[in-house]
Order: structure tokens, then C-alpha cells, then sequence
């Protein structure tokens, strides 16, 4: 789909576009049989753009550590001066990837995309933050309680050093308060699972909280319950920040609550479902970045869903590049109506964060008609069930069979990130797409 119709892009997008795809095609290795594809110069850019394929993780793997750098580049230079080193992503075997991780491109970006939200734009980069987020994803993993001093580093405190949310007891939440009010934070960036974890023992114990001037969400989806839920505890305004290790900062959030591109550092190329499925609206993105020396991504495929907004202008005056209304959770993390209708992890948080008294949630569906649905709730009632039981056959049919549980306690897959949906049965994503 061309979105030129719809959104604004100025012309240096449309020049930064064109010198990044050809310094992929000519000077990245794994990009060389993509050569063959492109139509040339002389044809419009979207035009080049729609003729290659995407870039896959399994490429990233395939082609490491030299694929995505241009050749005039050096690798083991680049590590010996600290221009660059290599990231880890968490993650399943499939997901799993390492990076040439350049600091200086992803503070940039970051900076950038601080410019797009009237909460941020003011601040000079960077500011004291607080991360709460898996070890796995961001920060220091270590089994035993470290002091407050050893999870200091640079502007940055990370609240939580533990693999697994099952490591958290009571000190901990308790020593993250009062962490809170010892550093005092200008922005807590967090999992929102987890921010919410912390938002209901402070709820439930009556502790007042730190409040910072900005919540930043990242890592994973965003679940009304946990927004509701930290609302309640924090005041400061909530932004959701959507990019990726592979692709930095590509979506922001602006205080009318839509997402915008960060034009500067990255090109989205949408990719609709078809009609059946919920498109052409909403789709899947295939993200390029700019402006990174040492790493050169055309056309990553993000694997989230994102719905567009209908218009190229937003309430708050940003109306440049594309301009999305939400993201709806992951493709792969996609369900099924009983009669093959597509089911998003929005659609499904939308519906359970109804139920008063829900606090977290994973659904199964182990066929086309069995669900599997785990709860954790405040109270362990009969009406909650009654309530799951109804939502779940308006939304996915009222001949499908719900087993609904009452855990104790959720935890997060192995990559530290809540899969919060799926189908534990395979299903060809790319049908699912014009």
C-alpha cells in the first residue's frame, strides 16, 4: 500500500529513502541478490521499495556479523574503538538475533523521537531515568539482590535485576519505592506489566508512590488493564514508545493519544491483512532505518500489527509521516474466532479489561474451538469466571468450548516478555496479508 496519499512526507524522506536502499543494495553483502530486483534508478522510490523483499531475523542470522554493514566499514575496527559492540536480543530460538549495536545512533534516535509527544519535547537529552523491565531485555540479570549503587549506570537506574517475576518477594517491591524517591527519576521507562505489578502492591498495600514527570512503555504490549491499573497510583502522563533492537525508535506516541513516525530515523512500509481479517487498515510494517553507519535495515519485518489512522492530521499539529491509532499486538500472537475470524491481542485485552478484578491474563487456543484462558485476579470470585465466560464467546463465538483458570500468579515466557495470546497450532501469517 502507498500512504503518500494519505500522510505527508517532506522531500529529504523521500531522498534519505533512495541513498539508504542504495547503499544497502551496493555496499551490504547480504543485500546483493536484491540487486537484480530492483528496478533502478529511474523509477520512483516506492516503486524500488515494493520490488525487494523484506529482511528477515533469519537473514540477520544467516549473514553476521559483517550482512548489514557496508563495506566500507570495519567490523572488528568498529569493536576495537567502541564505536559499536553486539546486542543480544531476548527471545525463542526463532527470535532470537544478535546486533551490531551502535549507542550513539540509538541515542539519536531516541532523542528524536522525544520531539513527537508536548510531555518530552521540552527535555534536553539525556534525563535521570528509571527502567522497569525484564533483565532479559534491558539492564543487569543477577540471582542475588544487588545494591542500589550496582544498578546505577550513567542517567539510568534499573529497578529490577531479576530473570523471572516469580524472584520477586515483598522486599522487592518495597525496595523499588523507595529507589523511586532515592533517585527521583524525571522518566520511568517500563514493561507496563510490570509497572503495573508494582502499581497493585502499592494499591493493595496503600503506599504512596514517587511520581516521575513522564511514564514511557516499551518492550511489550500495553494492556488496558495495566494502563487503568498505573493510573491509579502514578499521575504523570503515558506514552507508548514502539520500535524494536533491530529498527530503534519508530512510533511515538503525542499527548492526542495517536502514534507518529520518526521520520528522521526510520521508513515504514505497510503491509495490509485482507479485508477478511480486519485490512486493509490495519497491517503489518516493514521498517528501514536511517542514518545508522554501521547498520543498513531495509524493510524489517517488525511483526506487529498496526492500525492506521483513517487521516494524514492529528490533534496535536504533527503531521508528517504515517500516523498510526494503535498497535494491536503481534501477528504471531494472533487467534481465531470459531469460524476463522482474526482475533488481535487488542481485541482481546479490550474485552477482558471490562471485567473488574482481572489483573493479568493468558490465553491458549489449542483448536479452532478450545481456548485455554489463565487469569489473575484481586479476588478469587464466581462472577469473574462468569464474566470471562460470556466476553469470550461474544468475541470468539458462542460455540466455542473456554476453560477458564484462576492462577496464583502469571509469569512471562522465556524471552522475559508475556505472550498474552496464541495459537498453539500453525497457521501461515503471510496468508493472512493482500
Amino acid at each position: 500500500m502507498i500512504l503518500d496519499e494519505r500522510y505527508n512526507y517532506p522531500g529529504h524522506f523521500y531522498q534519505q529513502s533512495e541513498a539508504t536502499l542504495n547503499t544497502a543494495l551496493n555496499t551490504a553483502p547480504a543485500y546483493k541478490a536484491w540487486q537484480q530486483l530492483d528496478p533502478g534508478a529511474g523509477f520512483p522510490i516506492n516503486d524500488r521499495y515494493a520490488a525487494i523483499p523484506e529482511l528477515t531475523k533469519q537473514m540477520i542470522r544467516d549473514y553476521f556479523p559483517t550482512g548489514l554493514v557496508p563495506n566500507f566499514k570495519d567490523v572488528d575496527t568498529g569493536l576495537l574503538n567502541g564505536e559499536i559492540e553486539y546486542s543480544f536480543t531476548s527471545g525463542t530460538t526463532g527470535d532470537r538475533v544478535i546486533n551490531i549495536w551502535d549507542q550513539d545512533w540509538w541515542d539519536r534516535a531516541e532523542a528524536a523521537s522525544w520531539k513527537l509527544n508536548a510531555h518530552t519535547a521540552h527535555f534536553s537529552y539525556p534525563q535521570r531515568e528509571a527502567k522497569l523491565a525484564s533483565s532479559l531485555n534491558v539492564g543487569i540479570s543477577c540471582e542475588e539482590d544487588l545494591p542500589y549503587e550496582s544498578r546505577i549506570v550513567g542517567h539510568r537506574l534499573f529497578l529490577n535485576e531479576k530473570i523471572n517475576l516469580i524472584q520477586w518477594q515483598p522486599r522487592h517491591f518495597q525496595r523499588m519505592a523507595d529507589e523511586l524517591y532515592r533517585f527521583q527519576p524525571v522518566i520511568i521507562e517500563a514493561n507496563p506489566s510490570l509497572l503495573a505489578r508494582l502499581a497493585f502492591w502499592a494499591i493493595d498495600n496503600q503506599v504512596d508512590m514517587y511520581q516521575p514527570s513522564v511514564i514511557v512503555y516499551s518492550y511489550e504490549f500495553i494492556s488496558a488493564i495495566h494502563t487503568k491499573a498505573i493510573a491509579k497510583v502514578f499521575n504523570a502522563p503515558q506514552i507508548s514508545s514502539y520500535g524494536t533492537s533491530e529498527t530503534g525508535f519508530v512510533l511515538e506516541e503525542c499527548e492526542a493519544g495517536l502514534l507518529h513516525q520518526n521520520i528522521d530515523f526510520c521508513r515504514i512500509d505497510f503491509h495490509p491483512l485482507k479485508d477478511e481479517f480486519g485490512g486493509p487498515e490495519l497491517g503489518r510494517m516493514l521498517v528501514t532505518t536511517f542514518g545508522n553507519p554501521w547498520n543498513t535495515v531495509i524493510k524489517f519485518g517488525v511483526g506487529d500489527l498496526v492500525r492506521l489512522h483513517p487521516l494524514g492530521e492529528c490533534a496535536c499539529g504533527r503531521n508528517l509521516g504515517l500516523i498510526g491509532q494503535v498497535i494491536e499486538g503481534r501477528v504471531g500472537n494472533s487467534t481465531f474466532t470459531t469460524t476463522g475470524g482474526l482475533v488481535t491481542t487488542l481485541a482481546l485485552d479490550r474485552k477482558l479489561a471490562e471485567i473488574d478484578g482481572i489483573r493479568d491474563y493468558l490465553l491458549e487456543q489449542d483448536s479452532p474451538n478450545e481456548y485455554l484462558v489463565d487469569l489473575m485476579v484481586d479476588e478469587n470470585n464466581q462472577d469473574i469466571l462468569d464474566k470471562t465466560t460470556l466476553a469470550m464467546q461474544e468475541l470468539y463465538g458462542s460455540d466455542g468450548r473456554f476453560n477458564i483458570r484462576i492462577q496464583r500468579n502469571l509469569l512471562p515466557g522465556q524471552a522475559g516478555k508475556f505472550r498474552r495470546s496464541q495459537a498453539n497450532f500453525d497457521f501461515d501469517e503471510m496468508e493472512l496479508f493482500i
